[in-house]
Formats: structure tokens, C-alpha cells, sequence
């Protein structure tokens, strides 16, 4: 009988030293005679009781929600690598394999160049582009009036405004957001694959892919950019994006540059939108910060 009463006290002095944060039962954990007697066999049964409860408790509670509004994308290592200015070199064919021919931008797709500004803004990114073309191949002009605006067809280039913006859809990084395009809301969703790719989807609205871009990113301030085209199931377009990033100036100045070479008029400067109609806004209006300062 003296033994059970012992045991039991012992026992007791365990559990609440192990369970307990008042002062009491620290006064209890300090009587070395009753720790020294705790038997094995009770620790091991109260330890695996311990470890099962905690179990169970981490099995049902529920997953924290993801707060949209408190992510940010820079946490994100592909984030932090695409945010910034950037130049490419840029071919687009068609579904023949061939350089894309648009009966409505009579201009070159074989080799073209890009500007891109990507804002990273809490959970958001805004991107804003402009694509220069050089001027069609006299040999290929109809007329000299196989423009888009005031130029001369195999002597001026044109070149075209795009913008995408998107926002996180969960807090892993990924974004989602509409694309107005064909008259159409567009479903566009982008998905981190470690730190060095990211998938962009296009889905028309009944869930059908129109496009399927990957990125990936090397080390070195370059990314490389290729996408498929698709409608109603069939390929109807790739490109290859070779990019690289640049300071602020450096995409003023090669800009500039580009206008130079393709002999691309004022006037038609962000003079057009990713469907060849007039953009209606100034390059600063577009990108969003003065590019003159």
C-alpha cells in the first residue's frame, strides 16, 4: 500500500512538471527524491502519450489562410530577378515554322527588338512594354502605302505598346489576372517552378489554351523567354525572347538607338497597341514614369 501511494505521488510530480508552467509545479520538479524514483517504464508511456497528442493536434489544425493583401513578391527569389528593365532580341513564327507575316502589321518578325519595365508592387507586378519592328523588305512591299501610319513601307519601322498586370493568387508567389485581347477577357495565370522558371498560361474563356510561355532564368541578369500559340487545339505560333537586364539609362539609350536604326518616325512612337490600333497615350503615359528624366 505504501508503494502505490508513492508511485502515485511520483507520477503525479511528473506529469506536472512536464504539463504545467506554475510555480507550483516547479517547486515539485525540484524534489530530487521523487525524480531519481520516477520509474523508465512511466516516462517512456507519458512521453508516447505526449508525442501522440501533439500529433493530433497538428493533423487537425486547420491550414492558415492566405492573406492576398499582405503578400509580397519580392520574397520571391524569380521576383526579385525579373523586376527591372529589360532589352530583348525577339523572333516570332508562324505555324508554318517560318517568320509570322500579319496582313495587318507589315513589318518584320524574324528579328525585332523589345523593351520591357516589370514593377514589382507588394503582391502585384505591373509590366509594361513596347516592341520595335524593322521596316518590311522593299522587295516585299506592295505599294510604298504598306504602312501602319505616316511611313513609307521598306523605309520605316513601327512599333506597338503592350501591358499585363497581374496579382498574387496564394502566398507561394504565384499570380493570376484578366488579359483583354480579341474583343475577350483572357484568364492569365503565372506559376514559380523553384527559382530559376516560371510558367505563364493564356486561357480563352472556355478554359482552352492560347498560349503556354516558359521563362527561365539563369544567374546572370539574362532570361529567355519561349512561347506556344495554340486555337482550337492546333499550334498556331512560337517565339524565342532572348533578354537581358539593363540600368534605366541603358534601355533609354538603346531604345533611342533602335529608333535610329529602324528609322522609326516620331509620331509613331508607342503610336500603336498590341492589335495595331492607335494606343491613343505618350510613352511616359504608357510606362508610367517620365523615360525622359
Amino acid at each position: 500500500m505504501a508503494w502505490r501511494i508513492f508511485l502515485t505521488l511520483t507520477a503525479c510530480s511528473f506529469i506536472l512538471a512536464c504539463n504545467s508552467d506554475n510555480a507550483n509545479a516547479v517547486k515539485v520538479n525540484t524534489t530530487p527524491e521523487l525524480v531519481q524514483s520516477e520509474p523508465v517504464e512511466a516516462q517512456t508511456v507519458d512521453d508516447s502519450l505526449s508525442e501522440s497528442e501533439s500529433e493530433l493536434l497538428t493533423q487537425s489544425a486547420p491550414e492558415p489562410e492566405c492573406d492576398l493583401e499582405s503578400v509580397n513578391l519580392l520574397d520571391f527569389v524569380p521576383w526579385q530577378r525579373e523586376e527591372g528593365w529589360w532589352v530583348g532580341e525577339y523572333t516570332f513564327l508562324g505555324a508554318d515554322g517560318d517568320p509570322n507575316v500579319s496582313a495587318s502589321w507589315p513589318y518584320r518578325y524574324d528579328h525585332y527588338r523589345g523593351f520591357i519595365h516589370l514593377e514589382v508592387i507588394g503582391n502585384s507586378i505591373k509590366q509594361r512594354n513596347v516592341f520595335l519592328y524593322p521596316a518590311k523588305n522593299s522587295s516585299e512591299c506592295d505599294s510604298v502605302e504598306d504602312v501602319v501610319g505616316s511611313g513609307i513601307c521598306g523605309d520605316n519601322g513601327n512599333e506597338k505598346v503592350f501591358s499585363a498586370d497581374q496579382s498574387a493568387s496564394d502566398c507561394d508567389g504565384n499570380l493570376s489576372g484578366p488579359f483583354e485581347a480579341f474583343g475577350m477577357t483572357l484568364s492569365t495565370t503565372t506559376t514559380l517552378i523553384g527559382d530559376d522558371t516560371v510558367l505563364y498560361q493564356v486561357r480563352l474563356p472556355d478554359g482552352s489554351f492560347t498560349q503556354n510561355q516558359l521563362t527561365t532564368l539563369p544567374p546572370n541578369d539574362t532570361r529567355v523567354r519561349t512561347a506556344q500559340g495554340f486555337f482550337m487545339g492546333s499550334s498556331t505560333y512560337a517565339s524565342y525572347y532572348r533578354e537581358r537586364k539593363v540600368t534605366k539609362e541603358e534601355f533609354l539609350q538603346l531604345l533611342e538607338e533602335t529608333r535610329q536604326e529602324y528609322n522609326i518616325l516620331e509620331v509613331d512612337y508607342c503610336g500603336y497597341d498590341s492589335g495595331g490600333n492607335p494606343s491613343n497615350v505618350s510613352c511616359d503615359e504608357h510606362f508610367g514614369v517620365a523615360l525622359g528624366d
